[in-house]
């Protein structure tokens, strides 16, 4: 019956988006109403099983329910005679027409998604798994993030947790962006695998909007193999750090460290021929050991090449590991691509930017940062595009949007104590890491001048030549030549040929993504700057835009489509190696120092016997390391879980950790009432986890009552060789 519920609720979940994209009467391609169509039925039918939930508890029933409500409520217009059929039958027909008037291009581009669906999902296959008796996954990135998934799925799934408290912070409402997580926890309940669960949704998501990222090139006139080039970019565009590969290899041939330079090679060309041939030969066993991280990523513990490396290989900083952004990025390149084909159209077009207010208006329970990237190029595209549809976007979108950003705002920003505090200014961002400065209107104009002078600093350049390579020098060059088209004569005809290059929608969406690059380099935008990266996605993802346009530009001209093709590959070359080491051709002694353990086979059996012998919302006292069974498995709620997540959250910890530690310290002697009893009463703890490991990655406190502990004669739930569960309740 799994299986056959799975499938069925794929079916209507696809269902409900079929019929909210048939609401937008706009010309649309058949594969953009399709994969739009699966960006709609997964968040509108996620948010209304939510809420579906709230009322009801989660069970498999209204995980089927809320898709066939939207897909119900969708199709009311069709009392008042309304064909919901009648759009896709255009797209069809103009599908058909396009495949006959244009073969190879069709052909070509079904092979592209075929390929990159084939790669998505060799990608997404080792991210988790159940082997050998563990909870386990291929990538560092993924055990440190999904953790956290785990855990917020599995408290809907398994706990209960409706309505939603945050299960790594006992009695406070989870603010953390949960939709991704609860669609996850609602396969789990119609009997889909843990992996699958959280694996499927994300994969979907990712080649969705890759996908799309294609379909929004070809809709602001960039093309196909422009479109192609922009996604490439979106997922590994990084720095310049495959420029070492070449030294590392050279001395790994046996070459002396001073023999393997560019300028040696150039002074000594008699010797230059034989290094370089040495090198080559190493080139392949480099790439594959790859003894360095060159993207500065150091996921197996390896060094970094370059200093000051931030923007890590996108599929492993943002696409694998970051649920939440899969999500967002993709309803977010949905939302471009309606505004677009509603903009596109000479009449009054309502139906794609309703649809777009839907979509931006489940962001703050999807994805903040992308909420907030989003608005600030739609505000800025639609004083360029004045039309009076982006009121209907304004007022669905914040409808849906306002009551949860009310209660996000209306809680703590962090703490000055814990200097987590958001948001605040840091002028030149991580090129120049001054000190951080609050926002105060004396602070604003201080800390924007302080990086406007970052534009003269070599330092500024240097360090996004090493994380980006050439991406911010063509942006600069791009904005450079759209003032100097106001120039008359000479220099304005030359800047218009330049900005000629990029057609003018996507010039346009250029001018609003530079702002919210410039916006990045002066305001941080939550406690940890480099989660600025999050908002500077979208940013990227418009310079990625702008080189595919350059690449296309460039065909008819064979110089420039070299020099336009090696833009590319120096953009993606990091990116490419370092991805290259997770293939199947991968030696296992050239592995990346998986799989990451998540839950071993005695901490999968505890959780199983914590589940069925606790409350599902019991409170416990847990030991504060991201994997913790009682947590990704059980789904249980902890008065501290993992600091690191809490922290970057802008958590405000009052007391809360000091008091933790004094749980866990016990009294000094058995006989001793320290005050460790009102604390867990204080907590509505029920049960204490007492770890042996103390030196753990994330752990609470080093400093553990092992003996008092032990002592006080309390009855054990559950053990492993490493934890024991204590039942407090009597005593608490």
């Amino acid at each position: 019956m799994t299986a056959f519920e799975l499938a069925v609720a794929a079916a209507v979940t696809l269902a409900a988006g079929v019929v909210l994209v048939s609401w937008v009467t706009a010309p649309l391609t058949l594969v953009e109403r399709v994969l739009i169509a699966v960006v709609a039925g997964m968040l509108v039918g996620g948010a209304a099983t939510y809420g579906l939930a709230l009322l009801t508890g989660l069970h498999d029933w209204n995980v089927l329910c809320g898709p066939v409500l939207v897909a119900a409520a969708g199709l009311v217009p069709v009392v008042f005679g309304r064909n919901p059929l009648r759009p896709w039958l255009e797209s069809i027909r103009a599908a058909r027409a396009f495949w006959a008037e244009h073969p190879r291009t069709a052909w070509l581009a079904l092979g592209i998604g075929l390929a990159g669906a084939a790669i998505v999902t060799l990608i997404f296959a080792r991210t988790l798994s159940l082997g050998d008796g563990a909870l386990q996954s291929g990538y560092a990135t993924v055990w440190a993030d999904w953790s956290q998934h785990l855990t917020t799925a599995a408290s809907f799934a398994v706990a209960a947790n409706l309505p939603p408290v945050n299960p790594l912070f006992s009695g406070t409402p989870l603010l953390y962006p949960f939709l991704a997580d609860f669609q996850s926890a609602s396969l789990i309940a119609i009997g889909a695998s843990v992996p699958a669960a959280l694996a499927v949704p994300s994969g979907v998501l990712v080649f969705v909007g890759g996908a799309l990222v294609v379909g929004l090139a070809r809709r602001l006139g960039v093309g196909l193999g422009g479109g192609v080039a922009a996604a490439l970019i979106v997922f590994l565009g990084g720095g310049i750090g495959f420029l070492t590969l070449f030294p590392d290899a050279c001395a790994a041939h046996g070459f002396p460290a001073a023999q393997c330079s560019f300028s040696y090679i150039l002074s000594h060309p008699a010797q230059g021929v034989g290094i370089i041939g040495g090198t080559l030969h190493e080139l392949p066993g480099t790439v594959m050991a790859q003894p360095r991280a060159y993207d500065g990523l150091p996921s197996d513990g390896a060094t970094g090449t370059i200093a000051g490396l931030e923007w890590y290989t996108p599929l492993l900083a943002w696409w694998l590991p970051q649920r939440t952004i899969v999500y967002g990025f993709a309803a977010a390149v949905a939302v471009l691509v309606l505004v677009y084909a509603g903009l596109r159209s000479e009449t009054r077009s309502w139906s794609p930017f309703v649809l777009a207010g839907l979509l931006a208006g489940l962001l703050p329970i999807v994805h903040i940062q992308t909420l907030i990237a989003l608005a600030i190029i739609l505000v800025i595209v639609a004083g360029m595009n004045v039309r009076r549809e982006w009121t209907a976007l304004l007022v669905i979108a914040l409808v849906i949007a306002l009551p949860r950003l009310v209660q996000v705002a209306m809680t703590g920003h962090g703490s000055a104590a814990t200097g987590n505090q958001y948001p605040w200014l840091e002028p030149g961002w991580l090129a120049a890491s001054p000190d951080r400065l609050d926002i105060t209107p004396v602070n604003t104009l201080v800390a924007t001048g302080q990086a406007v002078r970052q534009l003269v600093n070599p330092v500024w350049w240097g360090f996004w030549a090493a994380n980006l390579g050439l991406v911010v020098p063509l942006c600069a060059v791009l904005v450079i030549a759209g003032f100097a088209t106001l120039v008359p004569g000479r220099t304005g005809a030359v800047a218009q040929r330049i900005v000629g290059v990029v057609p003018r929608p996507l010039f346009g969406l250029f001018i609003a993504a530079m702002v919210v690059f410039a916006l990045c380099n002066v305001v941080v935008f939550q406690s940890w700057d480099w989660d600025n990266t999050k908002l500077l996605v979208y940013w990227y993802l418009v310079a990625g835009l702008v080189a595919g346009a350059l690449l296309t530009a460039s065909w008819p001209h064979l110089w420039r489509t070299v020099a336009a093709s090696l833009l590319l590959v120096s953009i993606v070359l990091t990116g490419s190696v370092v991805m290259l080491r997770f293939g199947p051709w991968t030696p296992p002694a050239d592995q990346v120092g998986g799989p990451f353990v998540i839950a071993d086979k005695e901490e999968l059996a505890l959780a199983e016997t914590i589940i069925s012998s606790t409350p599902p919302r019991a409170v416990f006292l847990t030991f504060g390391v991201p994997n913790d069974p009682l947590l990704t498995v059980a789904g249980r709620t902890s008065v501290l879980g993992y600091y690191g997540w809490l922290w970057s959250y802008g958590t405000v910890f009052g007391t809360r950790q000091a008091d933790v530690q004094a749980m866990y310290q016990g009294c000094a002697a058995a006989a001793t009432d320290c005050g460790v009893y009102t604390l867990l009463r204080q907590y509505h703890v029920s049960y204490v986890e007492i770890d042996d490991r103390v030196n753990a990655p994330g752990a609470v406190t080093q400093t553990v009552g092992f003996s008092w502990w032990a002592s006080q004669g309390l009855p054990v739930v559950a053990h492993t060789s490493h934890i024991v569960v204590y039942d407090v309740r009597g005593v608490a």
